[in-house]
């Protein structure tokens, strides 16, 4: 006889801070609002979001690029931050004018400050330990839209060959740096961090791509998902020692899973079920072996005005998704932001609200350890 988790319901009232930051006022099985210091970063819908467990700080790059505007409002390239000691937000630096963009002969853009463009990043960044920097593999590839009105300092059809790059980001420097690696196309994609092999991994539904950092290049391999399509999401899994992939533009609720040494993709035979995802919110928990997914309850899983979730638990160790009891936070669509924070065993889920100008507004959960599935 299979159990069911029992959950309280949340209070979404903002959790009173201390400083340090008092990560035990997260109680398992409940979200929690978390208040913050500082000005929030701005929510951007097709922005993405890395953690770094090793200084305490989550950072935040990437903008939604379809506006005639200029690029210090809707088109950003700054970074943001949030220290996880004293949940205190603060920006790098002030966002590059569009009068400091350039254009490289083959195709990469650059700002006379050497940074990137404002750009979507999506779920292409994240945290590489191993040099304690940012990595992000994309490229403005909807400066495609309305580019003559957007940037008229650039003549001709250049927006038609834009190249993929593979931006990194030192934070202790704050310092951008362009590598040359022939990065994979991974704009609307994903990238997950390989614990075990100590490498960065991307996909694309097609193929599958692998960084191998001492040689300063991607290899591609024939490994594929599905064909076409975008907006997919990756966490690693340290108990099964594999990639899991959800989501499609499209909805799918089929959970991928990823062998890094037989580059073979197959789908995973779970047990219990999930909402479907585009752009899936997720996030993996180290400790207990198991992914947080946070769903859009509502049927298109790309715009969710009503901000209505469903919080889900998938299980590693018997492949089990079950839905949590409880009132979820808001949630407008898909959002790449969620992480988990290992030292403490928590998740955090950025999103702005129907109070916060658009701006980011943080709560906390803390899987319940006593609650496993059985099967």
């Amino acid at each position: 006889m299979q159990s069911r988790r029992s959950f309280l319901s949340l209070a979404m009232a903002p959790l009173v801070r201390q400083t340090p930051f008092a990560w035990s006022g997260i109680a398992p099985g409940k979200w929690v609002r978390i208040s913050a210091d500082g000005p929030p970063a701005p929510k951007i819908f097709h922005g993405g979001a890395a953690i770094a467990a090793s200084r305490g700080e989550v950072y935040f790059f990437g903008s939604d690029t379809h506006e005639v505007s200029p690029a210090e409002k809707v088109e950003s390239n700054s970074v943001w931050r949030l220290d996880l000691v004293t949940m205190t937000w603060s920006q790098d630096y002030q966002p590059d004018p569009k009068s400091t963009y350039r254009l490289l002969d083959d195709g990469q853009t650059v700002t006379t400050a050497s940074r990137p463009w404002a750009m979507h990043t999506f779920a292409a960044m994240k945290w590489d330990p191993s040099v304690n920097r940012l990595m992000v593999v994309s490229h403005p590839a909807h400066a495609r839209f309305e580019p003559h009105k957007r940037f008229p300092m650039f003549k001709g059809d250049w927006y038609k060959h834009l190249k993929p790059m593979h931006w990194e980001y030192d934070p202790a420097a704050k310092q951008w740096m362009r590598l040359e690696t022939d990065p994979p196309a991974l704009f609307a994609e994903a990238m997950v961090w390989d614990p075990d092999h100590k490498q960065m991994i991307g996909h694309n539904g097609t193929r599958t791509f692998h960084f191998e950092r001492d040689r300063n290049r991607w290899v591609a391999y024939d490994a594929a998902t599905v064909a076409g399509g975008w907006h997919r999401s990756l966490v690693y899994d340290t108990y099964a020692h594999r990639v899991l992939l959800l989501g499609l533009n499209s909805g799918s609720n089929v959970l991928w899973s990823y062998d890094p040494e037989k580059h073979r993709w197959e789908q995973v035979q779970v047990k219990g079920w999930c909402m479907p995802a585009n752009g899936a919110t997720i996030a993996y928990s180290i400790r207990q072996s198991r992914m947080l997914y946070l769903a859009n309850d509502n049927p298109d899983q790309y715009n969710n005005p009503g901000g209505k979730s469903a919080t889900f638990v998938y299980d590693s160790a018997d492949c089990y998704w079950n839905r949590l009891d409880g009132d979820s936070p808001e949630l407008y669509g898909m959002n790449y932001l969620m992480q988990y924070v290992p030292g403490h065993d928590a998740f955090l889920h950025f999103e702005k609200s129907k109070d916060s100008a658009n701006r980011i507004v943080i709560h906390g959960f803390r899987l319940d350890p006593g609650a496993k599935t059985g099967v």
